[in-house]
């Protein structure tokens, strides 16, 4: 694999960002999880990739994944505040049977329900408080 300087790249000033990726099934496209989390990093795929580069199995080596929102929080401590708010929201975690592997990260995935997508757009910008 070709490393790929860009995601090395991190936030100043002890900034995180929270992100939300989405995984879609390589052969549909169908929408299947989404995965909330914290990175250092400027580019909320650093994560996807990171977790290829140094993981047996990735979740790239399943899905197809994007980011489809991220936001830069002044600290990890208020960045991990909205993760644990988003976790919330998208509710009950993946069992390691339905998702079919383990790879770091994996117990933070979730259902793929787009209205709780929706809403999680306005819960990680201050607009709307979880369910």
């Amino acid at each position: 694999m070709t490393i790929n300087s860009k995601y090395y790249k991190k936030l100043p000033n002890g900034q995180w960002k929270v992100y939300i990726q989405r995984f879609a099934d390589k052969q549909t496209g169908k929408f299947l999880y989404v995965k909330p989390g914290i990175s250092r990093f400027w580019d909320a795929d650093a994560r996807m990739y990171f977790n290829n580069l140094f993981e047996e199995i990735s979740f790239k080596d399943k899905f197809n994944t994007k980011c489809i929102i991220s936001k830069i929080f002044p600290s990890r401590e208020t960045a991990e505040v909205m993760e644990e708010k988003l976790l919330k929201h998208f509710g009950k975690e993946i069992s390691i049977e339905e998702l079919g592997f383990k790879t770091p990260g994996y117990t933070e995935v979730r259902k793929y329900n787009q209205l709780k997508v929706n809403k999680a757009f306005n819960i990680i910008n201050g607009k709307e408080e979880e369910i």
